[in-house]
């Protein structure tokens, strides 16, 4: 049964509590975006007056090395102020979209293990 898009706590026990991720969202036949999902404008990328960055690429490859940390940090920092990682060969993020699709393909039950824990 699809979560009311209205209802912020149903919403996230279905996506989140209960495993069936946004996939599951979509998958309950949704119509519209939920609210939930929708960025205030105040916090939207403003498209037409966005510039060029100057951030080197990140080296995920030092995700499994002692720097992981580092690593970590410059992809926050990325998503938080590009919106998402620059400089990410094509193959890698084809092969990231494949990882997802088939880990959010998956039962909610065999994702459920993964479930974070409901912020308070």
């Amino acid at each position: 049964m699809a979560p009311s898009s209205d209802n912020v706590s149903s919403l996230f026990n279905f996506v989140v509590r209960d495993g069936n991720g946004v996939k599951g969202n979509v998958d309950s036949g949704i119509s519209k975006v939920p609210q939930a999902y929708i960025q205030p404008p105040s916090e939207q990328i403003d498209k037409n007056n966005a510039s060029k960055h100057g951030q080197p690429p990140i080296d995920l490859s030092k995700l499994n090395s002692p720097d992981h940390d580092e690593v970590a940090k410059e992809i926050v920092r990325s998503a938080e102020t590009l919106g998402f990682f620059h400089g990410v060969p094509v193959d890698l993020l084809e092969s990231l979209k494949d990882t997802a699709n088939n880990f959010f393909g998956q039962p909610a039950e065999k994702k459920a293990i993964y479930r974070a824990v409901q912020p308070r």
